[in-house]
Parts: structure tokens; sequence; C-alpha cells
């Protein structure tokens, strides 16, 4: 009598084995900036300056200049979706002075049980800040502000690159959101700046 165990063990072996290709994970895409995002303000002004002051490095660990759209475009793009002229008179000014994105190695760690662990590799920091400056002459009012934000996060070793184009991607949208409520809280200090 044939025995027929080691065949259906087989066909079981090699049907669990497509069903598990099937369902690999695909890569997941970076996120990308939309300005819809962002709520406009509309601002007692007639014209928005805005101004990218930002030097890039252009050298490690410096990596702004890579990407694309670069950090300083995306605030350039926030900034004409947001602060919006509203206003028969007056200028504000949005003097871009930093939007980098440093990636950084991590020290190993230390204690030899981290050798079987997925350990903490690199750190990704973004860095945004500005300078707002709003000029209206019609009743001599006006107003500055110092506008900063950072956010970061660390990949572990097992990173692949599209885990460090996801990263970078999501820290600077995150940075970007922390420099959108800081710039709305600065703003909402003005007085006259804001129109009904």
């Amino acid at each position: 009598m044939i025995r027929l165990f080691p065949v259906r063990f087989a066909f079981f072996a090699c049907l669990v084995s497509l069903l598990a290709a099937c369902q690999t994970a695909q890569p997941v895409a970076p996120p990308q900036f939309s300005a819809a995002a962002y709520a406009p303000l509309s601002i007692n002004a007639r014209q928005l300056e805005i101004i990218d002051n930002w030097a890039m490095p252009m050298q490690d660990p410096h990596i702004e200049h890579l990407l694309q759209p670069t950090p300083a475009q995306i605030m350039t793009d926030w900034a004409s979706r947001v602060l919006v002229p509203a206003g028969g008179s007056g200028e504000l000014i949005l003097d871009i002075s930093k939007a980098s994105v440093i990636v950084t190695d991590l020290p190993p760690p230390e204690k030899i049980t981290s050798l079987v662990k997925d350990n903490q590799d690199s750190r990704v920091r973004v860095e945004l800040s500005a300078r707002l400056m709003w000029l209206q002459p019609v009743g001599g009012q006006q107003g500055t502000g110092e506008i900063r934000s950072e956010a970061s996060v660390t990949l572990p070793e097992t990173a692949r690159p599209v885990d460090y184009d996801v990263a970078i991607q999501e820290t600077i949208l995150q940075a970007l959101a922390l420099f959108d409520a800081e710039i709305r809280a600065n703003i909402a200090a003005i007085d006259g700046i804001i129109l009904p």
C-alpha cells in the first residue's frame, strides 16, 4: 500500500510557502508634503515675501541637498499656502534661516547582550527656523517673531534604504507641523495681523 503522507506534506509546505510569499509586505512609499493639509491665514498685508537664506552645507552629515523637494522648498510652499496676503497695504516677510536634515551614526551599545538585538544605528534630525516680520504702515503696526522647530527619529541596524526615505520624509513633515503650530501661536500674539 502506498502512503500519501509525504506527498500531502510536501503539497501543504508548498502551499504555505506560496501564501507567505504573497503576503510579504510591500515597500511603503515615503509620505509627500501636501499644502492642502494646512488651513490658510488671512494676513493684514498686501504682499508676502519669502526669502530663503539657508545656505546648504552640501556635505555630511547634511543631506538636504540630496532631497527633492528640499525642506526649504517645502517651507516655501507651506508659507505660500498658509500666509495669505489679504490686506490693502503692508508686507509680511518670512526669512528662512535654516532647513536642515542631518543623518548621523549612533555609537554602538556597550553591553554584550546588544549583539543579539536589532540596535538603533542612525539618527535623522530635521531643524527648521525662520524670522517672521510684519510691517503695516497704516496705523504704524508691526510685529516680529523667531520661529524654530526640530524633530528626530532613530533607525535600527536592519533599516533598508526605503525605511530611511520614509523616516526622512516623516520627520520633515513632523518638523513642519511643529513649525506651523509655532508660527500660528506667534501670529496670534501680534495685534492686527490676522484679518477676520
